[in-house]
């Protein structure tokens, strides 16, 4: 019994130590980070502080705040949250309480919420590889500052990313169907808006006739992308890791009982440039050509002669989806046989 009462004390004493050296380091290290982020102007907080002895660690910044160096944004907060539990350290909570505020140029706005909280898992590592992160905001509403109408609002966004096979990343490009784009890594995104309000005069640069109600069902967005490099600590301290492929499962959109969806893969060059298609479908393509009309994207008269392209195309497919491809290659975007101009650049890859 003794022995056992020994082997207990040791144990505790051990795990305690354990507790305090970790919460030693983890202070330390926050309060580095604040000094560095003082010192380069990106950042601030009032203070920093540890508690959750002995299962957790709970890091609490009071005040804190980020900000552009150019000065085009700056957020802040009553407080930031990180939780940890003592055996688990690789797994880390953030919460953000309601009343942040926000200021993009000279607007200013104020973000509530009902709950506000992320995730993220890195992989046992001095380098701290990206596992998976999701971060959940129930409610958020964004109002300007010194305004009751808010500017934005939605019952919940979603976002997350979590680490695949990179063989899971891999695609053919299109040069050579043989040719095999393989990346470094490869991660799933996910994105999801659920009742998203805009503001009203976005609303109306949108739809100035009024067709569209000013709640947007849903935005979803499914996609795989392949990097040349894991994204860890020392990546990103050298910047995003560079895009190699790029593979769309589902982006979609559901607005006033009219639907559109993007689906495909690109392949991405060293400078950043896609190559590949996209498909654009919708069941529901005759409302989109009304409201493009309405936004002037394409006269009155040329109306009739789009619709009539359409129904050719539409005719292809037993429940008249219109589907058109989004090209890109050698720096260009083409929209079926129609020119767009040069593509976006996305994140080069790093040489």
């Amino acid at each position: 019994m003794r022995k056992l009462i020994i082997l207990v004390l040791v144990a505790t004493l051990a795990y305690c130590g354990y507790w305090f050296y970790g919460a030693h380091k983890i202070e330390n290290g926050a309060r580095d980070m604040l000094a560095q982020a003082r010192q380069e102007g990106w950042g601030d907080a009032q203070s920093v502080s540890l508690a959750g002895f002995p299962s957790r660690f709970d890091l609490t910044f009071d005040k804190p705040e980020l900000k552009d160096q150019g000065g085009l944004w700056h957020w802040s907060a009553p407080f930031a949250q990180l939780f940890a539990l003592g055996y688990e350290p690789n797994k880390v909570i953030a919460y953000l309480p309601s009343g942040q505020s926000l200021q993009l140029g000279d607007q200013s706005y104020k973000l509530t919420q009902e709950d506000m909280r992320a995730s993220l898992t890195v992989g046992y590592s001095t380098a701290l590889p990206l596992e998976r992160a999701i971060a959940v905001i129930s409610a958020p509403v964004l109002t300007p500052t010194g305004e009751t109408s808010p500017a934005l609002s939605a019952d919940q966004l979603r976002l997350a990313i979590e680490r695949k096979d990179k063989a899971q990343g891999a695609l053919g490009g299109s040069a050579q169907a043989a040719d095999l784009v393989m990346p470094a890594a490869a991660y799933r995104l996910g994105a999801e808006a659920k009742s998203l309000k805009l503001p009203a005069d976005l609303l109306e640069r949108v739809d100035p006739k009024g067709k569209l109600p000013d709640t947007i069902a849903r935005i979803h967005f499914d996609a795989l992308m392949g990097t040349r490099e894991p994204i860890d600590q020392s990546a990103l301290e050298a910047g995003l890791p560079g895009l190699m492929t790029f593979s769309v499962t589902d982006l979609s959109l559901s607005w006033g009982g009219n639907d559109v969806s993007v689906e495909g893969n690109l392949t991405v060059d060293p400078s950043g440039y896609p190559d590949g298609t996209l498909t654009i479908r919708s069941a529901t393509w005759r409302n989109w050509v009304g409201i493009a009309q309405s936004m002037g994207l394409i006269g009155k008269d040329q109306e009739k002669l789009v619709t009539g392209i359409g129904a050719m195309l539409a005719a292809k497919n037993p429940d008249g989806a219109l589907e058109v491809p989004l090209v890109f290659k050698d720096g260009q975007m083409n929209l079926g046989p129609v020119p767009l101009g040069p593509a976006p650049q996305l994140i080069a890859q790093r040489q």
